[in-house]
């Protein structure tokens, strides 16, 4: 099996479900819990996402189980805080109880499990807690993150400044993190099942502590969140199809929009066309937005040429051809945990650009926009499962590496590690780029090496009877051949 993940932690857990008899789900599973639990700001436990699972027979899916809006029965007044951090140029989000959306990521892998899996749940759940237990040492990619957000976000709520600060300083990396609870709350999940988070006890005591303290999340909320199955959108791009998330998520469209652009052009590797067909992507994505609902999806889809059918990322394929992608996020994060479960929580709702009408135009039980675009790439045997963190980055990164895969025939790590360009502003443009881009112009920001800024794709294969994965350099991830 081939395994990509941001981690070690993530990867090494996900061998321990191929050692297991697992199948590429339940190695998803276990490398998205990881990820999400050891991976703190950078996503969370009481996240959502998606995961796209291509079996060699039968049709492709994509499980979404994003935040939904709460507010079901809610008749008080939220609380969350407006703050603005210097990360990725500058971001201004709300954050606290009054952020958090309706997580769906328990819901989500736990039908995945069911439906793609071999190991049973309570199983790969006590090998997450298993890993969590004791702590894990602070990443990279979190350090780097937490270094901006860390005393604006993470330090009010006393377990998370437990876990993730010495004194009045973020933690390093390499630093230890142990969040009380969380081992015994994932063992728990794991023995009653994803839904004693969504009807059980535990429901039960994240609902009265976060309401306490200014959320709108109600146990209804939580008791009628379901995940939902969805027909993925499919392409076909050089004799590839290529298999992404629907709406109401915009990033598969995006990515899609971009690549069908560059395809139909006389010069597929001309970095102009590139460019153009990004900033033509990220302007319908614009109109999806403002118009939003039904008219909205029609106009993006439409743009496309399709019809209708900061966040971690994991892949993974076996040598049965079944290929997982899955991408998860927790916005920002709220800097909240309630208390006795060691479960950060999301800040969905707080995400502006997310939210373009404003948080009044939200229905609660309804999914929120996202970026997210976990998506796989099949042609007779050879099939990838490829992901990106990265917000609205994701578009970007995985068109580029998906242009050079697809249409240039770079091996998957050449793809990966290809230079990037990212459309910051389409009117009037502005375009942030690596160098190794060969446009020039004022509209463009250089970063003179490999960022992060520019997500970090990892992607895992089956080849002809070779099984492949990388992780991008760009975030410090692993990759791994069982």
């Amino acid at each position: 099996m081939a395994l990509a993940a941001p981690s070690t932690l993530a990867t090494t857990a996900g061998e321990t479900v191929v050692e297991m008899g697992g199948t590429a789900a339940d190695a998803a599973i276990v490398m998205a819990l990881v990820s999400m639990c050891t991976e703190p700001g950078v996503c969370a436990p009481g996240s959502g996402g998606y995961l796209t699972v291509d079996p060699p027979q039968g049709p492709a899916v994509v499980i979404d189980g994003y935040m939904a809006v709460p507010g079901v029965g809610f008749e008080g007044e939220s609380i969350a805080e407006s703050v603005t951090m210097k990360y990725g140029g500058g971001v201004t989000t709300l954050v606290g109880a009054g952020s958090i959306a309706v997580p769906g990521s328990f819901a989500a892998l736990s039908a995945a499990s069911e439906r793609f899996g071999r190991t049973p749940w309570v199983e790969l759940l006590r090998l997450v807690a298993d890993v969590v237990e004791g702590g894990f040492p602070l990443s990279q990619a979190c350090f780097t993150y937490l270094i901006d957000s860390g005393p604006l976000i993470f330090s009010q709520d006393p377990a998370c400044r437990d876990a993730l600060f010495i004194g009045d300083r973020v933690k390093e990396t390499g630093d230890w993190v142990v969040f009380e609870d969380l081992a015994g709350t994932l063992r728990l999940i794991g023995e009653q099942g994803a839904a004693t988070f969504y009807r059980g006890d535990l429901a039960k005591e994240i609902v009265v502590d976060l309401e306490e303290r200014g959320s709108a999340l109600t146990a209804d909320d939580l008791a009628g969140y379901e995940p939902e199955i969805r027909h993925p959108l499919e392409s076909e791009i050089s004799g590839w199809d290529v298999v992404a998330n629907p709406p109401p998520a915009v990033g598969g469209v995006a990515i899609l929009d971009a690549l069908s652009q560059v395809d139909r052009s006389n010069n597929p590797l001309d970095h102009e066309i590139w460019k153009d067909a990004l900033v033509g992507a990220f302007r319908h994505r614009r109109e999806y937005e403002r118009h939003g609902g039904e008219e909205g999806m029609h106009r993006l889809l439409a743009s496309a040429g399709l019809k209708s059918p900061s966040t971690i990322s994991v892949s993974a394929v076996d040598d049965e051809g079944m290929a997982v992608a899955a991408t998860f996020s927790a916005g920002y994060g709220s800097g909240v945990v309630p208390r006795g479960t060691g479960l950060l929580m999301n800040n969905s709702l707080g995400e502006i650009e997310l939210v373009p009408g404003g948080e009044e135009s939200l229905l609660p039980g309804e999914r929120m926009m996202s970026n997210m675009a976990p998506t796989t790439v099949r042609s007779g045997g050879d099939v990838v499962a490829i992901g990106s963190p990265g917000a609205d980055r994701i578009t970007s990164a995985l068109a580029i590496t998906l242009i050079r895969f697809l249409l240039a025939g770079d091996s998957l790590e050449d793809a990966i590690e290809h230079p990037r360009l990212h459309p910051e502003r389409v009117s009037p443009v502005a375009i942030a780029a690596e160098r190794g881009i060969e446009l020039h112009g004022p509209e463009f920001r250089w970063y003179e090496e490999p960022h992060m800024f520019f997500g970090g794709v990892n992607s895992a294969g089956l080849i002809g009877d070779r099984l492949i994965a990388h992780a991008d350099s760009r975030r410090v991830g692993s990759a791994v051949v069982v």
